[in-house]
């Protein structure tokens, strides 16, 4: 296994940084269904991404970073608490079905997001995006962006929305609680407008940007100019999710150079990440080599494109082997805030830092899961167990990372010494407060918005 060198200056940057007691920007990117293969810097040549590239480039790429789960919604709720999502009834998408009628149809009040643990350590903090953690279906504000930590907040409740809603006729679209009119732009473009302006109203105190993108994420609809850019892309889903991820993109540039221009790039951590994987056939992304897709375990679901950039502080070109997940993204930035995390507070995410500074030269996890439903993942090591189906499989991903060669029959004391540990993890887990399947409980009307 390949492990990170220690970079000498880095540790000394660090020490420095904390000595002189700045607290550092963060700004954390989440790109929607992209697919594995979908960027530069992991070989794709039919869509320019010169913007992500640059975050792995100039900083970290994790070939081994995971999503916590292979569809959208679990993924934003164990990312923004540092916990498994199971711990907690976010097991599954956001639905009208509830356990039992006190339970709160999103993310639990209990459960408190980054944004709110940095807020008292001196943070500004907004969301420009796709929120996906509660309020839509019953209008419940307490569960709401602007009641969960976020001074500012633009973006959709739901998991979808049109790019080119200019009158809102989805009512849809957002500003803090209340539903705006319109939009003139793009979505992707709104999006990256509020950021900017955010940016350049903030650069004189530390700043938390949470920037979900709703891109590639269906509806397929692509900028007329696009259209007419990647016309030779066929067939068109592809050219449709080529134009949608190159707009994002261009956005996420639109950021960086705001960064620049306002001097802060030395004192900003930039991270970026796919929820999940892609899904060939609803978006037209791609997951090769991995194996499998969106709502599947297998590696193309929830191994997704993962990298971060500090100038300064994290060397450049580096690429860290060993895996890492969406929920070490909670304490990484809590503690590069200043901030504690409490034991009661049951934090399942790694801190990183130790690790890309070559403090640690261990593994940030030994062994992480995956669960929905009957499905599961377990993967210890380089082992990976998975049941999607009836199916049990075993792979060694060393060496084989698509998921092709199955050892479950060859070692099947390795198979019992997973399912071990996934059923002592899955002991401590509660069952799905809220959901699209009536199994679940009640059925709830909607509030209309």
């Amino acid at each position: 296994m390949i492990r990170f060198f220690i970079i000498p200056i880095v540790c000394l940057l660090s020490q420095v940084w904390a000595s002189e007691g700045r607290k550092p920007n963060i700004i954390l990117i989440v790109a929607d269904d992209l697919g594995y293969a979908d960027v530069g810097y992991h070989g794709c040549k039919d869509i320019p991404t010169p913007h992500i590239d640059s975050i792995a480039h100039r900083g970290v790429q994790f070939t081994h970073g995971y999503a916590n789960a292979a569809v959208c919604s679990p993924t934003r709720a164990a990312m923004l608490t540092g916990r498994y999502q199971h711990r907690f009834g976010c097991e599954y998408h956001i639905g009208q079905f509830r356990r039992s009628p006190e339970l709160k149809i999103g993310l639990p009040l209990e459960e408190k997001t980054i944004a709110e643990r940095l807020k008292p350590l001196g943070y500004a903090t907004a969301m420009f995006g796709k929120w996906h953690l509660g309020g839509e279906v019953l209008q419940d504000r307490s569960i709401m962006p602007s009641s969960r930590g976020f001074d500012e907040f633009f973006g959709i409740l739901e998991g979808a929305s049109l790019y080119d809603d200019v009158k809102n006729r989805e009512r849809k679209y957002r500003r803090g609680y209340e539903l705006v009119d319109g939009e003139p732009e793009y979505l992707t473009d709104a999006f990256g407008r509020e950021a900017v302006s955010f940016i350049k109203r903030h650069q004189d105190k530390p700043f938390f940007l949470y920037l979900p993108f709703t891109a590639p994420h269906a509806p397929r609809q692509i900028k007329p100019e696009h259209m007419e850019k990647f016309k030779h892309i066929n067939p068109l889903i592809r050219r449709e999710l080529v134009g949608m991820v190159y707009s994002l993109d261009q956005n996420i540039g639109r950021v960086l150079s705001t960064v620049q221009e306002v001097g802060i790039e030395d004192n900003t951590l930039v991270i970026f990440l796919s929820d999940n994987g892609g899904k060939p056939n609803d978006n037209g992304s791609l997951n090769h080599p991995l194996r499998g897709q969106k709502t599947q375990y297998y590696e193309g679901g929830i191994h997704v494109p993962f990298c971060m950039m500090w100038p300064g502080k994290i060397e450049r070109e580096t690429k860290y082997h060993n895996p890492v997940i969406g929920m070490d993204l909670f304490p990484t930035i809590l503690k590069l805030a200043g901030g504690e995390i409490k034991p009661d507070w049951d934090i399942h995410g790694t801190d990183l830092m130790p690790y890309l500074t070559g403090k640690n030269e261990g593994r940030p996890h030994e062994t992480i899961f995956w669960k929905s439903n009957k499905h599961y993942a377990v993967r210890h090591k380089d082992w990976k167990l998975v049941k999607q189906g009836a199916q049990m499989e075993l792979f060694n991903l060393a060496e084989d990372l698509s998921e092709s060669n199955d050892l479950a029959n060859k070692h099947p004391e390795l198979v019992q010494q997973l399912l071990k540990k996934y059923h002592a993890w899955d002991s401590q887990n509660i069952p799905p407060s809220f959901g699209h399947h009536p199994s679940i409980g009640e059925k709830i009307e909607r509030v209309p918005r």
